[in-house]
């Protein structure tokens, strides 16, 4: 995100541009081709957000981007992919260049393997010391966009990394926990809900609290399977629900994921 600009501030119009279909590789390589171009931009989830200032630079690199990786939109088709390429090695940072570090020790093991590979993919000049990530300060504007796609767990891998990917990348989509907020919503209302139930229960069968699903911060998930548990005992446990105290679990768990959905 550009220094000069502040998506929020408002009086700043924006633009945005909805790249929920794009895989995280051309997001990527959007972000890359955003910044050689001085774009100003930032992402809210999968959405690219631009000073209307920059509206028509931004679109003519978007096409830009959309041609050279042969990115098409029909109503039977997602987007197309780009090439299959073997992943590049890493680049080192050359000695004397200026880094930027990032101190990413809140960041999970998978999150970090997806950042590195992106990072390979776009040959930035990075490495890591412990949890701490140095990159050129050269290249740190599209370090910090990659950095943000990551972190928003709304992309898909490049499809040659997916067979690569250690144990952590196969966590839950960040849809289980927009099941557990449907399922509090529903249950609030009435603690009797068969569906809200059945949401509840099939998401507390393969949740686990230590993996928290992609995007989503370890401390509110193990929160929400904590409530999520008592909520379900309240309801199944004993022969006769607790109605009143499922109620106001399940308005706890409403409450606290509601700010993320």
């Amino acid at each position: 995100m550009s220094d000069e600009w502040n998506p929020n501030d408002p009086d700043a119009t924006r633009v945005l541009y909805d790249l929920s279909r794009w895989t995280f590789d051309q997001q990527a390589d959007l972000a890359s081709e955003l910044a050689e171009a001085d774009v100003p931009h930032t992402w809210d989830g999968a959405e690219l957000v631009v000073p209307e200032t920059h509206e028509a630079l931004a679109d003519s690199t978007i096409t830009r981007v959309e041609q050279r990786l042969g990115i098409v939109y029909d109503d039977d088709a997602e987007v197309a992919d780009d090439d299959r390429t073997p992943l590049p090695p890493p680049v080192d940072i050359p000695e004397g260049d200026a880094t930027t570090e990032y101190e990413l020790d809140d960041w999970e093991a998978g999150e970090r393997q997806m950042l590195t590979r992106a990072l390979n993919r776009q040959e930035i000049p990075h490495r890591w010391e412990g949890d701490l990530l140095l990159v050129t300060t050269e290249h740190e504007a599209i370090a910090e966009d990659l950095m943000d796609l990551v972190e928003t767990g709304n992309f898909t891998p490049h499809e040659d990394d997916v067979d690569e990917l250690d144990d952590d990348a196969a966590r839950l989509p960040f849809e289980t926990l927009t099941t557990f907020f449907l399922a509090g919503e529903r249950l609030q209302r009435n603690p009797l809900d068969a569906d809200g139930l059945e949401q509840l229960l099939a998401a507390v069968e393969v949740a686990e609290p230590t993996r928290p699903p992609y995007g989503v911060e370890i401390r509110l998930w193990q929160r929400t399977c904590e409530l999520a548990d008592e909520l379900a005992g309240a309801l199944v446990d004993d022969d006769v629900p607790d109605e009143d105290a499922a109620a106001s679990v399940a308005s706890e768990l409403h409450d606290l994921l509601r700010p993320y959905i």
